[in-house]
């Protein structure tokens, strides 16, 4: 069974999130790549979720997805050169966005097992 656009939209998210943040993190100071690790392992646990649809996987990427946007949005609104604000805005945006597809009625339906056209 394939996955829907509104399922394999968020995990290309999360995953694509994780690694650009974890590049820029190395990039700004590799000896604070604590953060960016976090936050990259809790996208990724939310995408393993949503791979490997567990029940409640859509709710905990749901709160996976705001918990990280808030991350990128206080980054983008401090005070770091501006390429990674915007970079940081950009996730936001993208985070908020993986948020409400999966909020979306295939997507719940997907990861209950009913069976989509």
């Amino acid at each position: 069974m394939s996955r829907p656009l509104e399922i394999r939209v968020p995990i290309a998210v999360f995953v694509a999130g994780a690694v650009l943040f974890v590049g820029a993190g190395a990039l700004r100071d590799a000896a604070a790549l604590t953060f960016p690790v976090i936050v990259a392992v809790i996208g990724l646990l939310a995408a393993a979720g949503l791979v490997a649809r567990w029940h409640s996987g859509g709710m905990a990427a749901f709160v996976a997805a705001g918990l990280i946007a808030l991350a990128h949005m206080l980054i983008a609104l401090g005070d770091v050169h501006w390429g990674f604000r915007v970079l940081s805005g950009v996730l936001a945006a993208a985070h908020i966005y993986a948020a409400i597809l999966v909020l979306t009625k295939p997507a719940r339906e997907h990861l209950q097992g009913v069976p989509h056209e």
